[in-house]
């Protein structure tokens, strides 16, 4: 009857020591597969970066920038002054466009070397080559306007920092793959495109762009091996297509600091709306971009910023660096 009764027992152990084992290498399979499940992979590949060792044939002007909390500068290429006055132009004279933002991105990579920077609507590129100036191993700079990017590539190459860059030619959409005319927003910022409307195939006109979706970003971020990253936007009032398709971006990597042009796209409800719940929902606080102080105001028509920081509950301290 003992003898039973311990063999009994030793039954149960061994099964129980078995369904764990199972339970365990079960769990590792799904969490080292965890990107094959959750990725839906778009038609957007990493093919579609820019061959950042083509030289150009394209003229232009490229100056040295401001030098930065006493330690970092770069380069620039600008537009023709007398079409760009206001981004090229005041670079020209100042050596800096949005010297207090740029600055706070640089705060923040500098001090937290693992992020990566995402660059959403880069222009001619002035955070994009501060972040490679200070040495973050994976910038992106997604920009759709093929005269940004050719001075993109060229002031890359000046500062041979090819292996930290990547510029996806494309403009942030809520479909991938689909061409979009654009049109010039600001009268003195050539530099800055609105989408405009779906088109055909051109490739001799610069003002014909291609989307993507902000998801398609994810065999890139996966082939980088890129955990965490921090996001400044300017799209010119189609930001909300960073929330409309980027959830599984959002869901698979850290973003605890997203830098978003309000100004204009607070006065679009519907699509201020989207970008509200989107972030609200993941329990990031709207930051005034000036004082680096929360945004009190329920109202977010009332946030009387050009921009608005977006940064998760967690990572408040990020505006005290």
């Amino acid at each position: 009857m003992k003898t039973n009764y311990k063999s009994h027992i030793l039954k149960l152990i061994f099964l129980i020591i078995a369904f764990s084992t199972i339970t365990y290498f079960n769990r590792i399979d799904y969490f080292s597969l965890n990107w094959n499940h959750s990725i839906n992979l778009s038609n957007t590949t990493v093919e579609d970066r820019i061959d950042l060792n083509v030289i150009t044939n394209d003229s232009f002007q490229c100056v040295k920038t401001k030098l930065l909390l006493n330690k970092y500068h770069t380069t620039v290429c600008v537009h023709d002054v007398g079409k760009d006055t206001d981004v090229s132009g005041f670079i020209v004279r100042t050596g800096i466009w949005e010297e207090t933002l740029v600055t706070r991105i640089i705060r923040i990579l500098s001090t937290h070397r693992q992020l990566a920077f995402i660059d959403v609507g880069a222009n001619i590129g002035i955070y994009t080559m501060y972040a490679a100036a200070l040495g973050c191993k994976n910038v992106i700079a997604i920009e759709c306007f093929r005269p940004n990017i050719e001075r993109i590539r060229r002031a890359v190459q000046l500062e041979n920092v090819e292996h930290q860059v990547i510029i996806m030619a494309r403009a942030l959409y809520n479909k991938s793959n689909t061409y979009l005319s654009v049109r010039t927003n600001i009268r003195n910022n050539i530099g800055s495109q609105q989408l405009n409307i779906e088109t055909l195939k051109n490739e001799n006109d610069s003002l014909v762009v291609q989307s993507m979706r902000f998801d398609d970003l994810l065999p890139l971020v996966k082939e980088r091996d890129i955990r965490e990253a921090i996001i400044k936007i300017d799209i010119e009032t189609s930001e909300q297509y960073l929330c409309e398709t980027g959830e599984q971006m959002f869901n698979q990597i850290n973003i605890p600091f997203v830098m978003m042009e309000w100004a204009n796209i607070k006065e679009i409800p519907a699509r201020a709306n989207l970008i509200e719940e989107f972030f609200t929902n993941r329990s990031y606080i709207p930051f005034n971009s000036e004082t680096c102080e929360p945004q009190t105001e329920k109202n977010y028509r009332h946030w009387y910023t050009q921009d608005i920081f977006w940064i998760k509950k967690t990572y408040t301290y990020l505006c005290k660096l």
